[in-house]
């Protein structure tokens, strides 16, 4: 019989990889629990809580949250798991993303291994070296926080197949920071969370995809992309197909950090000055 994404998860093999990548994190593992606690005893709190996982009476710790001050001058508030929530999440990621990878697009650059910015720009200026040099730069506006629960759920309900492994994945998504639309659906994933990622890039495949079936070049980076074509004329019908799909997921064009733009060092994306078209 063919195991479950959690099960799989909570394999010693994976426990050990999660927690290779934690332990040097000050963090506490529960609110009962410091750090300090945990080393003295770590195996009977490791084992205990995959036990209770594998059981189906693991509850996450409600998150801590932070407030961030924003470059214009707003806050974000910024939430971090606790340690025991943390190792669950990172093993169940270990175990998810292999798969999430055979099915994200090439285009897609953020938060997947081997993939970096400098590989997003490079991709960037081998589009304008070809002669796709306007430019369609788009930010979506709220992105993490205006992603709709029933939708998102859905889309992995799909993708993990396995009823325990989906709940789970619910009760985190419940769990975040998130808020109610005027019509009282639940939105937004939080943001620091170690799944959050993952569920951004699964939640945004359909765009990916419904781009390239347009035949409509990008490069997205998150809640940032760049759509390429050779007239300012065909960048403006990509806007509007753009803003169209995303429409259909709940989600909008930030009016003001979207634009149809020649390339050229005015343009930064990522952080970098793009090249100026050929002439």
């Amino acid at each position: 019989m063919t195991e479950s994404p959690l099960e799989q998860a909570m394999s010693p093999d994976i426990i050990d990889q999660s927690w290779h990548r934690l332990k040097t994190e000050h963090t506490p593992w529960s609110p009962q629990v410091t750090r300090e606690a945990l080393q003295s005893n770590l195996l009977h709190h490791i084992l205990t809580l995959r036990e209770d996982v594998l059981r189906g009476t693991y509850r996450p710790k409600p998150l801590r949250q932070f407030p961030m001050q924003k470059a214009d001058g707003k806050q974000r508030i910024i939430t971090a798991q606790y340690l025991a929530d943390k190792l669950i999440q990172r093993a169940l990621l270990i175990v998810l993303e292999p798969k999430a990878e055979r099915l994200f697009h090439d285009n897609s650059y953020a938060y997947r291994p081997k993939r970096s910015v400098n590989d997003a720009i490079a991709k960037v200026r081998e589009h304008v070296r070809c002669g796709r040099a306007w430019l369609v730069d788009a930010d979506i506006e709220k992105f993490f926080d205006n992603i709709p629960h029933n939708r998102l759920l859905k889309r992995l309900k799909g993708f993990v197949d396995d009823d325990k492994t989906f709940k789970l994945l619910a009760v985190w998504l419940e769990q975040g920071a998130h808020h109610k639309s005027l019509l009282g659906k639940r939105l937004g994933i939080p943001q620091g969370a170690i799944l959050s990622p993952l569920m951004c890039n699964l939640y945004m495949h359909d765009f990916d995809m419904s781009l390239t079936e347009a035949n409509i070049p990008f490069v997205r980076f998150a809640d940032d992309f760049l759509l390429f074509t050779d007239s300012e004329k065909n960048a403006r019908a990509a806007m509007e197909y753009a803003r169209y799909q995303l429409d259909k997921l709940g989600l909008k064009l930030h009016p003001q950090k979207t634009r149809v733009v020649q390339s050229g060092p005015r343009v930064v994306f990522l952080g970098q000055k793009l090249p100026c078209a050929k002439r």
